[in-house]
């Protein structure tokens, strides 16, 4: 792979304090400590591709910000995207747009399945995933994944007994996985198509890390399985958190059965989501027709903090067990070796190290004993947070 870190730098340090960053001025509220240093909440530290940037400027110099037409160029620049990145090849009508994957997670929930009926998900993994179930009265069925020495696995005879249960009916995937890490290969994904084929339970695909793979890696849209699609499937992607724009809410619910599609469209109408952000449109086509060198600049520069990291732990850490990322920029830390329940370990966390972290016990029970931890940030932030770990097991040690 090319070296981008000069055309592209990601070791700058840009203040986000006082911006209205969530991950960085609301870590007295989210944490209770003002000295917190923020690695938690998935965005990043970097700035969005200067063409985003510019695109944006110069819309916003004009000064009427009225309701907006979807032009044919967004969802142009989306189709052309996904066929140039993961060789998947979708038509325009297949396309809704929504404010963002998890109203489109709840969008689909409630238009394909009825209160009562089960909903699978894959623990640990993303808080969301539970809220998302349970606030809209359906039931939350478990299928936790197998660890196997920090690598993660799919249960796929458990997974087939809750399929096999009529009252199941969504099988809620995340693809990559979060927080977790894995970038499922093709065969784990075909075992999970034919086994949701053989039970007629229809799959909603969380894919919107789906950009963010490292090397010796590949992603697959679950959908591309079929023959010639998987009509049993909803694909969820955005710019968001490729090209750091969550904050202008837009995201693309990809339904090739027409049939689940005017059901998902009946729900957007219902609820009034069918007006999307200017700003939003503008940065996810821009981003998408003029990102690809900002964002293989970023992999880069990504893959190399998850390299930091792992070397760090083993040489320096040895008792937290971390297995490296296959994509998202995240990473599932294991602390067992030190803390017996997840209270102890938030509480060392925040008090002793300072460092703000996404608490392992949100993604499940499954996590107990974990935290999340932020890679898109500043190599040297990253570094300070692990210093301040190391230091602070130091310092307790003796009572551990």
């Amino acid at each position: 792979m090319a070296d981008f870190d000069a055309n592209f730098d990601f070791n700058q340090i840009i203040p986000r304090k006082g911006t209205g960053s969530r991950k960085w001025d609301a870590v007295d509220t989210v944490f209770g400590s003002a000295d917190v240093l923020p690695l938690w909440i998935a965005d990043m530290d970097f700035a969005s591709p200067e063409a985003v940037t510019r695109k944006l400027i110069e819309r916003a110099s004009h000064p009427i910000y009225a309701y907006n037409t979807q032009e044919a160029s967004l969802y142009q620049a989306f189709i052309n995207w996904v066929k140039r990145r993961h060789n998947w090849e979708i038509e325009q009508d297949w396309i809704l747009l929504a404010p963002g994957v998890v109203p489109s997670i709840v969008l689909s929930i409630l238009a394909l399945s009825e209160p009562g009926d089960g909903v699978i998900i894959q623990p640990p993994v993303y808080p969301p995933f539970f809220d998302s179930i349970k606030d809209n009265q359906r039931e939350i069925v478990e299928n936790p994944l197998i660890e196997n020495n920090g690598r993660y696995e799919i249960d796929y005879d458990d997974l087939e007994q809750k399929l096999a249960d009529p009252k199941n009916k969504l099988l809620l995937f995340c693809s990559p996985h979060n927080p977790v890490g894995r970038v499922w290969t093709r065969a784990e994904l075909s075992k999970v198509y034919e086994l949701c084929q053989k039970y007629n339970v229809d799959v909603l695909s969380d894919e919107i890390h789906s950009d963010l793979v490292y090397s010796e890696h590949k992603h697959t849209v679950f959908a591309s399985l079929g023959t010639p699609v998987c009509k049993q499937s909803v694909t969820f992607m955005a710019a968001s958190k490729t090209f750091n724009v969550a904050g202008l809410n837009l995201s693309f619910i990809v339904v090739p059965c027409k049939r689940r599609r005017a059901l998902i469209k009946a729900e957007i109408n219902r609820l009034h989501l069918n007006r999307n952000n200017l700003f939003g449109v503008l940065a996810s086509e821009t981003a998408y027709a003029e990102g690809d060198a900002w964002l293989d600049g970023l992999l880069e520069y990504l893959e190399k903090n998850a390299d930091t990291l792992v070397d760090f732990t083993e040489k320096r850490l040895p008792k937290v067990k971390v297995v490296k990322p296959e994509g998202t920029y995240l990473a599932w830390l294991d602390f067992r070796a030190y803390f017996s329940n997840a209270k102890e370990l938030d509480d060392f966390l925040v008090q002793k190290a300072k460092v703000g972290l996404n608490s392992g016990k949100t993604f499940g029970r499954q996590g107990e004993g974990f935290a999340r931890i932020n890679l898109a940030t500043q190599r040297s932030v990253l570094l300070e947070a692990l210093v301040r770990i190391e230091k602070a097991l130091e310092a307790v040690s003796d009572t551990l």
